[in-house]
């Protein structure tokens, strides 16, 4: 069978791993983190029919949530906007436990794990992917999976030819610090729980804190890395806002980067496929990849299994990018069209699309539930009309929402360039015309 490389320990990369190894492949995980170090402290939902899609059984200490979004505009005289619970049931995902289970699975099939190992570089021959560089030695194989991050080595160093490596802009990533507060158990829990506050500029951030049995969840996001000075000046203003959260640190504290823009244009080259964060496969409306990760990494070992003449080329591979692009890669591509939004809105905007009813819990819903279609149908672009009628003479709301009418409307036209059959030339043009048209609405 071949010899698979797994460049990083990320929730995808394992998956596939497992599965690779269970088909009877020689996989190998490449790790720059100590195994005790892996996973964030922290916990995050997931929808359980990823964990089914993917065929993994759930850790018994995974708790069933459903949770309910408000969001909580800048002006309190304007009432806050709470979303009706996910229609898919999700478990509470601590992801320490994820990554020990993920890897006990792989351990159970056979995958051998390298510890403690930087990776620098991919290894070239010709036009092909072979291996990995590392700070110690080069390792050879016929497959390279890249679950490295969002600053993987690996892709951040492939040529320009294989149309795989974007350069990481502005707005592109979130700066998040997450931090878990002891729960006073003499207060009552608030109305809302698990409440989003838009009191920041868009291009700044926001900040939720989520009331657990026995804990309060803090988590503050901006798109610059924000000081220990601002930090403490929020953790003080969310105190005096909610009573129940205590001034003792138990969990956390942890710095991390979350990607938000658009997945890849291209997950493949020649012995080379993009998996998890290093292709930015999350849900930007929800902030998590877990799902489309473990998706995603099944996508591609079904493929990887299906190339009985194991040639592991761009060829071959076109199967796992298409198939993602239709089950998750174009929906999420709306969703960072809407997101996209964020960094030209100010706190103020936000307030004033709650207050006209211009944002609804009916419009949110179908974001958080991935229903986008409903929203961009014809029932659904009458609405949008309507609602660009009424902002129309809003100097403080023009432009907002014919901007995602005029974007989502030129995707469209992008979408319908995707190559359903691999060639070189039809993939260098869809990367050229997917990247561009995502270039040309951000925010500068």
């Amino acid at each position: 069978m071949s010899k698979i490389i797994v460049a990083g320990a990320g929730h995808g990369g394992l998956i596939a791993a497992m599965k690779l190894a269970k088909a009877g492949h020689e996989v190998l995980v490449f790790e720059k983190n100590e195994k005790e170090n892996l996973g964030m402290a922290q916990s995050d939902t997931v929808e359980i029919s990823a964990f089914t899609y993917a065929g993994i059984p759930l850790p018994q200490e995974f708790e069933i949530v459903r949770n309910i979004i408000t969001f909580i505009p800048k002006d309190k005289d304007v009432s806050s906007l709470t979303v009706p619970p996910a229609e898919a049931e999700s478990i509470l995902v601590d992801r320490k436990i994820l990554i020990n289970h993920l890897i006990n699975l792989c351990e159970k099939q056979g995958v051998q794990f390298f510890f403690g190992v930087e990776i620098v570089a991919p290894v070239l021959l010709g036009n092909r992917v072979c291996g990995i560089k590392t700070a110690q030695q080069d390792f050879y194989g016929d497959l390279v999976i890249d679950s490295c991050g969002v600053y993987s080595p690996v892709r951040s160093n492939l040529p320009d030819y294989m149309c795989v490596n974007r350069e990481i802009k502005k707005y592109d990533t979130l700066n998040s610090y997450r931090v878990y507060f002891n729960k006073i158990p003499d207060v009552p829990d608030p109305e809302t729980t698990y409440n989003v506050y838009l009191r920041d500029d868009g291009t700044v951030g926001f900040t939720w804190l989520v009331t657990e049995k026995d804990r309060i969840d803090l988590l503050i996001s901006r798109y610059h890395d924000p000081e220990e000075d601002e930090i403490a000046e929020i953790i003080k203003a969310m105190q005096e806002e909610n009573p129940q959260m205590g001034d003792k640190i138990i969990y956390g504290e942890e710095r991390a980067i979350i990607p938000i823009a658009q997945p890849l244009a291209v997950l493949v080259a020649d012995g080379y496929a993009a998996v998890g964060d290093s292709a930015f496969m999350t849900c930007s409306i929800k902030g998590s990849g877990i799902a489309y990760s473990l998706k995603a990494a099944t996508m591609l070992a079904r493929c990887v299994m299906a190339d009985t003449l194991r040639r592991y080329d761009a060829e071959s591979l076109w199967d796992y990018q298409k198939k993602f692009y239709k089950e998750i890669g174009f929906s999420a591509c709306r969703i960072a069209i809407i997101k996209n939004i964020l960094p030209y809105m100010s706190a103020e905007q936000a307030n004033e699309l709650i207050k006209q009813n211009i944002v609804t819990t009916e419009e949110m819903s179908k974001l958080m539930n991935e229903k986008l279609d409903a929203v961009l149908n014809a029932k659904g672009m009458a609405v949008m009309k309507d609602k660009l009628k009424r902002v129309k003479d809003n100097p403080l709301l023009k432009g907002i929402i014919s901007n995602i009418a005029v974007w989502l409307g030129r995707f469209t036209v992008t979408e319908t360039a995707f190559p359903s059959k691999y060639s070189p030339q039809d993939v260098q043009k869809w990367s050229t015309k997917y990247n561009d048209f995502f270039d040309s609405i951000r925010a500068e």
